[in-house]
C-alpha cells in the first residue's frame, strides 16, 4: 500500500499539561502526526526542573532528559497566562486548533479564564480534554493528587504486595503511564466523533476513577459476592494462588500452579525467570526440560489440584534446577518444549539484551540540540498505512514562539519583539537563552495564516445510526468483529462501551476465558464468570469455528460490512486459514483489522509463549516492583496483580485502532495493525528506561514507593487500624509545616516541632529525619482514613491505601455517576458495575448491555442480518460450525 499522510495530519493540539500523564498522552498524539503546541511558563515549569541531566551537561530547562523523552514529538511556546495579552494570544491559538488538553487541578485553567465553557464560545467544536486526579465533579474533585496518590486511592497499590506484608506498591506511577493513555484515546475518540457529526465535546478524567476501573473483577466480585479485597492470602505475590489460603481467585487469570519468579545463575539482583504452566500437558514439558527429576515425576504434582496442594515443595524443587541456569538460557530451553517462561528484565536488559525490542524497533535514535543523540521509546503497534513514529526529540523551551505567534498568528515582529520586554515571552527575571535572542534579530516571518486545513469529512459511508432517544456514544455507527481472549478483551470492552456495536465470535461452547473466575455465588459456569462479565459488557455475541470452511465462509461475510476486526489469534493463524488482511481487505477496502499478539507479527520471540505474570516480567515492571531488603528478604521481584499486562496492550490497541480510523476518515482507506503485548509494556515502567538510557543507572525496588537507584525516603506509613497512607509527594515542605504541626498538635503529637527554629529554612532542612520520624508516628496514632482525607484538607498531596472492595461505598464515585446497574433478564435482576473512568459530556461512555450469554445473538446475526434459514442455523450448530 501506498504510504500517506500520518493519522493524526491536519490535527492541531494546545498542550496544557505538566509531568507526566499529560505529556505522554500529547507525545503519542504528536507521533501520530497531530501538531501540538506545548504552552509553556519557565517559573512554573515543573517538568523541565526536575529529574536528572545527561552526564556532563550543566542542568538548565532544556538538559532534563525525562521531559526530553516525554515530550518528543512537539513544538514548545512560552506565554504568560497571567497576562491580558498572553491569554489573549493564547485565546487566538484556541481558535485555530482542533484540542485542548490539560491535566491541572480541577479549576486551574477555569480560574485563568480557559474553561472549557469559555474556549467554546471561542471554538465551537473544541475537543477539550481534561485529567485531574479525582476529575471536575465530585465531593473530591479539589483533592491533590500525584499518580501515586491516585493509584492509593483506586485500589491499585494494594494489588502488589505479599500476604501478611505491606503493599509493595507499582515502584513507578502506573496511573500517570496510563492516565496518559486514556487522555490520548479519549481525544481520538472525541476527535473521530466530532469528524462524524461535526460536535466537540469536553472529556472529564478522574485518574483515580481510571484506576478503579482496572480493579473491575475485584470490585465486581465485592457488589455481587460481597467478597472483601482484605483476606488470607490476598495479594499472592506472583502465584495465582497463595499455599494455604481459601481457594478463590485472585483476578490475574486462570488459578494454576506454578506461577512464580525463580532465582537463576548468577544470582544477581535481576537474575530471576518468571515460569508458568497453564495446563498439566504444560506442566509434565516442564518436568522434561527440567531433565525428569524423580521429585517433580511424583504422582502428586501430575494434577493440577495436587500441583495446588504441594506448591511449596514443587516450588523449592524448580528454584533448585533454575540455580543451575542463566535467565535467557532458561528461557530458551522452556520456549522450546512449549512451556510458558520469560526472563524478569530490567531496564538496561530492554534496551540493551532484548532481541524482539531490537526487531521491533521499539527504541529509536534523535538527536537533540542541548542534550545530544539518544535513544527514544517508539510506538508498540505498527499501522501498515500512517506509521507512529517519532519525528522530533522535546522543544527547548520557547523554541517555535516566533514561528507560531508570527507565522501562525500574525503578529508583526515588532509586536513579537515587544513580547520579551513586556514579560508576555519570558519574565524579565530569568536570562534569555542565545536562541531566543537570535529569534529577536531574525526576519520577520511572513505570515502562513491559520494552517488548520480543511475540515475533515468522511469520505465512505455514513455513521450507522442510532435507534432509541438516548445519546449515542462517540463510535456509534461503528461495527466491530472481535476475536479476542484475555490479551484483547479489554479493547473490546472499551469499543463497545463507548457505543461501537462489537459482536463478540467465540468458538462453539464459549471462550476459554469463561471459565476464569470469580464465579457468581461461587458456582463455576461458562455463564456465570465475572470476569468474562465485567470484560465483554456492552457486546453482542455469537458462536463461530474458523476451522470449517462454512464458518470461514460465514466470517468473509460478516467481514464485508465490519468497519474493524479485532483478533488475538497466535501470529499467521488467520492467514493460514485465507482469512489474513490481505484476503479480507480485497472485498472491503476500508477495514481495519488490529492483531494484538504477545509478541507481534515478527521476531525472534513471536511464537513464544506468555501470561499475565510473564509480560510483566519481561516488560519491566516485576524489575522495578518489589521490597527494601530491610522490609522483606531476598530482593524478590514482584508482579502487580489484576491482569495488568492486558490492560496495558489493550490501551495501545485501541489507540492504534482509533488513529487508523481518523486516518480513514479522510483516505477512505482501511489499515492493518501489527500490535503487541510485550512491546506496550516495556513502555509502561514511567522514567526508569530514561534512567538507564541517559544515565546508565539501574533502578532498584523500593517498599510502597518509586524504584530508583538509590535509595529514597519511606513514603507508605502505617496507621494505628493497620492500614496505610501513601505521602509520596509534598509530604513535608516547609510552606505546608506550620498546618502540620498545629493539626499534630491538636492531638499532642507535635513533639518539639511547635518550635519556631523549624521555621527557618536551613534548620528545617537539616531536621528532615527527625520530622520525618515524627509525622511516622503522628500516622502510627490515627486511623488511615484520618490521616488521608484529613491531609488533603489541608492540602497535603496524601492518598489512603484502598483495597479494591472499599471502592464500592466511596461517594466520590457515585457523585460521578460511576456506578452502573446492568440488567441480566436471565437472573431476573440487575447487578451493581463499574463504570466508566471518564464523562464525555457530548456523548456518553456506558455499558449499554451485560455480556453476551454464549451464542446469544446467533440468529439474530446469521438469520436476520446474513439471511441464513433458521433449519440452517440448527445443521450449522449439528456440525459445529456455530
Amino acid at each position: 500500500m501506498a504510504l500517506s499522510r500520518k493519522a493524526l495530519a491536519g490535527v492541531r493540539v494546545l498542550d496544557f499539561t505538566w509531568v507526566r500523564a499529560g505529556p505522554w498522552a500529547t507525545r503519542w498524539l504528536g507521533a501520530l502526526g497531530a501538531d501540538v503546541i506545548k504552552v509553556e511558563w519557565p517559573l512554573n515549569e515543573r517538568g523541565r526542573s526536575t529529574g536528572g541531566s545527561a552526564p556532563g551537561i550543566e542542568p538548565d530547562l532544556n538538559t532534563r532528559t525525562n521531559f526530553n523523552d516525554t515530550n518528543a514529538n512537539k513544538k514548545g511556546i512560552t506565554v504568560n497566562l497571567r497576562s491580558e495579552r498572553g491569554l489573549e494570544l493564547i485565546k487566538q491559538l484556541v481558535a485555530v486548533s482542533d484540542v485542548v488538553v490539560e491535566n491541572f487541578s480541577a479549576k486551574a485553567l477555569k480560574s485563568w479564564g480557559l474553561g472549557y465553557e469559555e474556549l467554546k464560545k471561542i471554538k465551537p467544536d473544541i475537543v477539550y480534554v481534561s485529567q485531574s486526579g479525582f476529575g471536575h465533579t465530585g465531593r473530591h474533585s479539589e483533592y491533590l493528587t500525584m499518580g501515586p496518590i491516585a493509584q492509593a486511592f483506586s485500589g491499585l497499590t494494594f494489588l502488589s504486595g505479599l500476604p501478611g506484608e505491606q503493599p509493595a506498591g507499582w515502584g513507578w506511577s502506573y496511573l500517570d503511564d496510563t492516565g496518559g493513555m486514556y487522555i490520548a484515546f479519549s481525544t481520538m475518540t472525541s476527535l473521530y466523533r466530532r469528524n462524524m457529526t461535526g460536535l466537540g465535546q469536553h472529556v472529564d478524567i478522574s485518574q483515580m476513577v481510571v484506576g478503579a476501573t482496572l480493579n473491575g473483577s475485584a470490585m465486581l466480585d465485592a457488589t455481587v459476592n460481597g467478597r472483601p479485597s482484605r483476606r488470607e492470602g490476598y495479594p499472592p505475590g506472583n502465584r495465582a494462588h497463595w499455599p494455604g489460603a481459601p481457594m478463590l481467585n485472585n483476578y490475574r487469570g486462570p488459578t494454576t500452579a506454578p506461577h512464580n519468579a525463580y532465582r537463576t545463575k548468577g544470582g544477581g539482583y535481576n537474575d530471576w525467570c518468571a515460569i508458568t504452566c497453564f495446563s498439566d500437558e504444560e506442566w509434565s514439558r516442564l518436568v522434561g526440560v527440567m531433565g525428569s527429576p524423580e521429585w517433580a515425576t511424583s504422582p502428586k504434582f501430575t494434577t493440577l489440584s495436587g500441583r495446588l496442594k504441594h506448591q511449596e515443595e514443587m516450588d523449592l524443587g524448580i528454584q533448585e534446577w533454575a540455580r543451575t541456569l542463566e535467565k535467557y538460557e532458561l528461557m530458551e530451553l522452556c520456549q522450546a518444549s512449549d512451556v510458558p517462561a520469560m526472563p524478569v528484565q530490567s531496564t538496561e536488559d530492554r534496551v540493551e539484551h532484548d532481541p524482539q525490542l531490537r526487531h521491533r524497533e521499539l527504541y529509536q535514535e534523535l538527536e537533540h540540540p542541548v542534550v545530544g543523540r539518544y535513544k527514544f521509546q517508539n510506538a508498540p503497534f505498527k499501522l501498515s498505512n500512517t506509521p507512529a513514529i517519532n519525528t522530533k526529540p522535546a522543544p527547548l523551551i520557547g523554541q517555535h514562539n516566533q514561528e507560531i505567534f508570527e507565522g501562525m498568528l500574525g503578529l508583526s515582529h515588532e509586536e513579537f519583539v515587544a513580547g520579551y520586554e513586556d514579560n508576555t515571552f519570558w519574565p524579565a527575571t530569568l536570562d534569555r537563552y542565545p536562541y531566543m535572542d537570535e529569534m529577536i534579530k531574525a526576519d520577520p516571518l511572513p505570515f502562513t495564516g491559520p494552517g488548520a486545513g480543511p475540515k475533515i469529512e468522511d469520505t465512505g459511508k455514513a455513521p450507522r445510526a442510532m435507534g432509541g432517544g438516548d445519546q449515542p456514544g462517540p463510535l456509534s455507527g461503528l461495527r466491530v468483529l472481535e476475536l479476542a481472549d484475555q490479551k484483547g478483551q479489554y479493547c473490546g470492552k472499551l469499543l463497545a462501551d463507548l457505543g461501537a456495536e462489537v459482536i463478540k465470535i467465540e468458538p462453539p461452547g464459549g471462550e476459554a476465558v469463561r471459565t476464569v473466575g470469580p464465579f457468581l455465588d461461587d458456582l463455576p459456569h461458562r455463564e456465570r464468570s465475572l470476569s468474562f462479565w465485567h470484560y465483554n459488557t456492552s457486546k453482542r455475541g455469537i458462536t463461530l469455528s474458523l476451522g470449517t470452511e462454512d464458518g470461514r465462509d460465514l466470517f468473509r461475510r460478516l467481514t464485508a460490512t465490519a468497519d474493524v476486526v479485532l483478533e488475538t489469534f497466535p501470529a499467521g493463524y488467520l492467514p493460514s486459514l485465507g482469512l489474513g488482511y490481505e484476503d479480507l481487505s480485497a472485498s472491503n477496502p476500508r477495514l481495519i483489522m488490529c492483531s494484538l499478539t504477545s509478541f507481534g507479527q515478527t521476531g525472534p520471540w513471536r511464537d513464544f509463549l506468555a501470561g499475565d505474570l510473564l509480560h510483566l516480567a519481561a516488560g519491566g515492571q516485576m524489575a522495578c516492583c518489589g521490597y527494601d531488603s530491610e522490609h522483606v528478604s531476598g530482593d524478590i521481584p514482584i508482579a502487580p496483580g489484576g491482569g495488568n499486562a492486558w490492560h496495558i496492550g489493550s490501551h495501545y490497541a485501541y489507540m492504534a485502532i482509533i488513529a487508523a480510523l481518523m486516518s480513514r476518515s479522510t483516505s477512505g482507506q482501511g489499515q492493518y495493525i501489527d500490535a503487541s503485548v510485550h512491546d506496550a509494556c516495556a513502555l509502561t515502567t514511567e522514567m526508569h528506561v530514561n534512567t538507564y538510557i541517559y544515565q546508565g543507572q539501574v533502578v532498584r525496588r523500593q517498599t510502597g514507593r518509586h524504584a530508583a537507584a538509590t535509595p529514597t525516603p519511606l513514603s507508605q506509613l502505617r496507621c494505628k487500624d493497620g492500614k496505610y497512607v501513601n505521602a509520596s509527594a509534598a509530604r513535608v515542605t516547609l510552606r505546608l509545616f506550620p498546618a502540620l504541626v498545629e493539626w499534630m498538635d491538636i492531638h499532642g503529637l507535635a513533639d518539639d516541632l511547635m518550635e519556631e527554629r523549624y521555621l527557618e529554612p536551613a534548620v528545617f532542612a537539616a531536621s528532615e529525619a527527625h520530622i520525618d520520624e515524627v509525622v511516622a508516628n503522628f500516622a502510627a496514632n490515627m486511623t488511615r482514613d484520618e490521616i488521608a482525607h484529613g491531609g488533603q484538607e489541608r492540602g497535603f498531596n496524601w492518598g489512603a491505601v484502598r483495597a479494591p472492595d472499599e471502592l464500592v461505598d466511596e461517594g466520590h464515585l457515585t457523585d460521578r455517576g460511576f456506578w452502573v446497574e446492568v440488567p441480566h433478564p436471565e437472573l431476573g435482576k440487575n447487578l451493581k458495575y463499574p463504570g466508566p473512568a471518564a464523562i464525555y459530556n457530548g456523548s456518553p461512555w456506558r455499558i449499554s448491555n451485560r455480556a453476551p450469554l454464549i451464542g446469544e445473538h446467533n440468529e439474530e446475526i446469521f438469520c436476520n442480518e446474513l439471511g441464513l434459514q433458521k433449519t440452517e442455523l440448527a445443521y450449522m450448530a449439528e456440525a459445529g460450525v456455530v
